[in-house]
């Protein structure tokens, strides 16, 4: 595997210009120019579409408490309606909102002493008997400091600490009211404690769930306030080419060359494959998902204007897949990078997004050994595709 991705990394090209493209290809770090705005999210249209999670002084209905046991309260300080949890004992405690989400951006603040224990934020959780199980932002007053850190509770523990990011542990306050902001738009999430970034991490294992706020096991006591919501929507992944066993083919893509149909998928035939997605990812935070096996050669997969530039060429080797089932490539693009992975391990460092719709085509030569199985694409949800469109291209 390791041997593998190396050579992936080594074989990811930028395509600049023409003249680039006649020459030859730049090195995969050549910047390509200024990624595209990435501050959709905190444009007026987004900021207009906020709720606040509490109205009142009663815990909002359909709320529940699992864990613990603990202590949650809802009141009305200096005109600001704080969410109060406490508790001491020997299990954590999760005041939940049922409501699922996808994608969302979530603001709030957060006040815990130094001595006042452990806290966090669960996001697209779910609850399993008494504990929620899912990726949790922390809340730590302790001296480790790591507020703001991606943890996974009851589940793989830390995906992304503060131990390497000195200026997001010195963020946090203990003692103080703390602004905290969590967006999570498809498989990345990102984290910033008092506007200070703490955490920008990709996983694809959850991509909806509930929020919770946790009373952690031992002494606890922690509070928010100014608790609001903005619910970009649940994504909706779109197949473009399968052949399932037992289904009907879906085919959305134009498929050229030597492609044989079979009923796992797509083999190359004599004269190679070429695949051309039907239309180009949007502009915005959209992925596509690969399942292929390649026992011989290699595929090549092109991001952007492969001939003209700009854009990228990912040439993927032999192995991929196995006797268990097929290979996974996944290529994500936000408005201001691009991310690939193979089998979830990533390429870095990723190239820089490029502005405008982005063509994909998928290409094998004549020989090569391999077998596309399914791809699916991951648009943007309909209330990103509203915002962004109604942001402009202001920056931050």
């Amino acid at each position: 595997m390791n041997t593998t991705c190396l050579l992936i990394t080594l074989l990811l090209q930028a395509i600049g210009t023409p003249q680039d493209a006649k020459s030859g290809f730049a090195p995969m770090l050549e910047s390509l120019g200024e990624a595209g705005p990435d501050w959709w999210w905190r444009s007026p249209k987004a900021v207009e579409r906020g709720r606040r999670l509490l109205t009142g002084t009663s815990i909002p209905e359909g709320w529940k408490v699992v864990g613990g046991p603990a202590d949650y309260s809802i009141d009305r300080i200096d005109g600001e309606l704080v969410l109060h949890g406490s508790g001491t004992a020997d299990r954590n405690a999760f005041l939940i909102d049922p409501t699922i989400l996808g994608d969302f951006i979530l603001r709030c603040e957060v006040l815990i002493e130094r001595d006042g224990g452990n806290s966090g934020i669960q996001i697209r959780s779910r609850v399993e008997g008494d504990r929620m199980i899912g990726y949790q932002i922390e809340i730590d007053p302790s001296p480790r400091a790591w507020s703001g850190g991606l943890y996974d509770e009851s589940r793989r523990g830390w995906l992304s600490s503060l131990a390497d990011n000195l200026d997001g542990r010195a963020a946090f306050v203990p003692g103080k009211w703390n602004r905290y902001e969590v967006l999570a738009v498809g498989p990345r999430i990102r984290t910033w404690v008092n506007g200070v970034p703490t955490v920008d991490h990709i996983d694809f294992v959850d991509d909806r769930g509930m929020i919770g706020f946790q009373v952690h096991s031992g002494d606890c006591d922690v509070s928010w306030r100014r608790l609001e919501l903005v619910d970009l929507g649940i994504r909706q992944p779109e197949v473009v080419l399968s052949r399932d066993v037992g289904g009907d083919p879906t085919q959305t893509m134009m498929v050229e060359g030597g492609a044989i149909p079979d009923q796992g998928g797509y083999i190359v035939g004599t004269k190679g494959i070429d695949l051309t997605l039907p239309t180009p990812l949007p502009d915005g935070p959209s992925g596509l998902a690969i399942e292929a096996t390649v026992t011989i050669g290699s595929l090549r997969i092109e991001l952007g204007e492969a001939e003209i530039g700009p854009g990228y060429r990912l040439t993927v080797p032999a192995p991929l897949g196995d006797a268990d089932g097929p290979g996974r490539i996944f290529v994500w693009r936000w408005r201001d990078l691009i991310r690939v992975f193979v089998d979830d391990v990533p390429l870095e460092p990723g190239p820089p997004d490029i502005d405008g719709p982005l063509p994909i085509r998928i290409r094998a030569e004549p020989g090569v050994g391999a077998t596309i199985h399914r791809i699916v694409e991951n648009p943007p949800t309909t209330v990103e595709r509203e915002i962004i469109n109604g942001s402009g291209s202001t920056d931050e």
